[in-house]
């Protein structure tokens, strides 16, 4: 038997009901541990002890550990879908502010303690590019073709590179250097690498808040 079946069958037994208020206490274990401790320790009997609640409990809401962190990271994705300001330098700081939340720091710190197991979980790396990379890159490609459109851009760029640098250069500066990606580090992507590649006038950063959060 399985621990989940095991699991499951121990809540027959006592006949406990399933209590929705306790997935926020789970989902907020689950991104405490990754963050601590990283994919490979984590355990779904792990995230029910820091929870509070029983193992069955959890596996009556996730089947697997894959599962549940996919669910626990979506609660913390940065809401970009109403992005549409006008103008492209408008979209650009709605998109840096969304991208340097708090809810969008403690993201990227989970994205990082998932990495090395995305190679050997398939679930998991599909559920990783469908629900958060290809979806935030589709929304950035979105309002640059809009800016295009409104003859903000050229027509010689490519939209979906461009719309990858952000996300893809934040998230490797946490990954390589363990150094935060915050608004600071943010706003030196846009104005050194992404206005030029749009084909804009680089912006300066302050030497001041280059290192900044």
């Amino acid at each position: 038997m399985t621990p989940k079946e095991a699991a499951l069958a121990e809540e027959q037994t006592r006949g406990r009901p399933r209590d929705p208020s306790r997935d926020e206490a789970i989902i907020q274990a689950a991104i405490d541990t990754l963050i601590r401790e990283g994919y490979d320790r984590l355990s779904m009997e792990g995230i029910a002890a820091a929870a509070g609640v029983g193992k069955s409990t959890v596996y009556r809401r996730w089947g697997s550990k894959a599962e549940l962190v996919i669910d626990a990271m979506a609660t913390l994705k940065p809401t970009i879908d109403s992005i549409d300001s006008g103008s492209l330098d408008g979209d650009i700081e709605l998109l840096i502010s969304a991208s340097c939340s708090p809810h969008s720091e403690q993201l990227m710190k989970v994205m990082v303690s998932i990495c090395s197991a995305l190679p050997r979980e398939p679930d998991l790396l599909e559920a990783f590019k469908t629900r958060f990379t290809e979806p935030r890159i589709a929304r950035i490609s979105g309002f640059l073709t809009r800016a295009r459109e409104r003859g903000e851009l050229g027509p010689d760029f490519d939209i979906a590179m461009a719309a990858s640098l952000l996300p893809s250069l934040m998230l490797q500066r946490v990954l390589m250097t363990g150094q935060p990606a915050g608004r600071a580090y943010a706003e030196q992507v846009v104005g050194s690498v992404l206005l030029p590649v749009l084909g804009r006038p680089p912006r300066p950063t302050s030497t001041s808040t280059e290192n900044t959060p």
